[in-house]
Formats: structure tokens, sequence, C-alpha cells
């Protein structure tokens, strides 16, 4: 019978007769094993604990610090300047009333506080002098009459002083306020007989207070109106003349400031 099947179909049915090979499973993997410590080595001591991070400073605390903080690098601590301006005498009984002065200083602040007000110590030389032209009547003798010309009448003034200052920085503008104590060096000099008995010099404590406004136009640099009081302390007095010539003295000037 299988003679009389076409060759195709035997081929068919013998395929369909053969047993499908059995289906090997893989084994299951066997799990990992952990691997070794290494154990430290006898006698070598501990890897060191971090260090905790630095405790920070709570806010309020931070914010009374930078409150009296004193002034940073970045920030400008000193100045020198230079003033120049006129002097009027306010009391005294010679004349003349009105001169010139000029003052060099130089200032540090040594502290800040709230960002605005700035203290510090200044040191100011000034020199102030007053002149005048006056007619002296010589003595030609008996038998000649007398002769005038014309001589300079000069009263001068050397300061030494230290102030305390307080500075208001508000922006571009800058407003401040001083006061200390020095001494001065008064120079009188003429050529007039009724002043003989005037003594030409005199040194005394000096007590000023000062203040002004300064205006920053530049890097470090500041123009500045200023005023200051200056009043020599027991003044020397002339009992012969009855006369007073070293009095109290009022300055304003004009200022030429830089802050490094």
């Amino acid at each position: 019978m299988l003679a009389t099947l076409p060759i195709p179909i035997l081929v068919v049915l013998l395929a369909q007769a053969e047993p499908a090979p059995a289906e090997t499973s893989a084994p299951p993997q066997a799990e990992a094993a952990p691997a070794p410590t290494a154990e430290p080595a006898a006698g070598a001591e501990p890897a060191p604990e971090p260090e905790p991070p630095p405790a920070t400073l709570a806010p309020a605390k931070l914010e009374a610090k930078q409150d009296q903080r004193e002034p940073s690098d970045g920030e400008p601590n000193m100045m020198f300047g230079f003033r120049a301006g006129a002097d009027f005498q306010l009391s005294g009984d010679v004349s003349p009333k009105v001169g010139y002065s000029l003052s060099p200083f130089f200032q540090y602040t040594y502290a800040r506080l709230a960002d605005r007000l700035g203290l510090g110590v200044r040191a100011e030389f000034t020199f102030d002098r007053f002149q005048k032209l006056v007619t002296v009547q010589a003595d030609m003798g008996v038998d000649q009459p007398p002769q005038s010309y014309q001589s300079t009448r000069t009263l001068s003034f050397f300061d030494f002083a230290l102030l305390a200052t307080a500075t208001l920085h508000l922006g571009r503008v800058q407003p401040w306020v001083a006061a200390g104590m020095g001494l001065t060096l008064g120079n009188f000099q003429t050529p007039e007989k009724e002043y003989e008995s005037v003594g030409s010099h005199a040194t005394r404590p000096l007590v000023l207070g000062a203040g002004g406004l300064d205006l920053a136009v530049g890097r470090g640099v500041l123009l500045g109106l200023h005023v200051e009081y200056r009043n020599m302390l027991a003044k020397p007095s002339f009992l012969a003349n009855h006369m007073e010539v070293f009095g109290d003295r009022l300055s304003v000037q004009a200022g030429l400031l830089y802050q490094f």
C-alpha cells in the first residue's frame, strides 16, 4: 500500500511520525557570591572621619556684626586733603579782620556703622595769615618834620590739631562734622609805635569745631566746602594798650580730597 502512495505524500507522513526533540532547560544560574571584603591590615589606622561643615551665623547675628564691622579692604578708609579759603577774625582789637587760610590734612576711618556712618580721626595743619598796608610816622628828630612811609602789618597763625570725625555716606554726597583740640602759634608784626608794647608771639591751646559737605566727582576724588571755627584758649592780654591781638577765627574753605 505504501508503494502505491505518491512520493510527496509519503515524505509528509514520515515527517509527522518522527517525535520532536526534547527541550532542554538551562540549569538555574547560581547566585553570585558576595565579593570577599578585604580585612584591614594589622596595626593600620582607620580612615579619619570627615569634619562637619562650619556652623553658619544666624541672620540676626550676621546683620548685627555687619552693622559694626570695620572697613574692609575694598572700602576706602584713608583720606588726604588740601583746603584753601578765606579766614575771618571774629574777635580781637587789631585789624585786619580778613585773611586767607591753607590747610592740608590726613584722615583715617576706623569704623563704619550700618554702611552709612563712618567714624574717624583727622590730623590737620593750618596756616592763617592776615595782612594790611599801614602808614607809619617816622620821627626824624627835633629839627626835622616827621615823615611817613608805607609798611605792612601782619598777623599769622600756625595751628596743629587732632579731631574726631563723623561722616554720613549718602551715595556721592558725604556730609560730616568734627571737633578736637590742638595748639596754635600766633605771630604779630608791625613797625607802628602804638603797638610796641604788644607781644609779638603767643603759644596757646586751641579748641575747634568743623563741618562740611563733600561730593564725589571721580574714582576716589572729592570736592568739598568746609567751615571751621577756632578758639585760642587763655588769650594773652595787653594791659598797657587794653587790646586783644589774637582773636577767634572762622575759616570758609574749598577742599580737594582723595580717598584710598
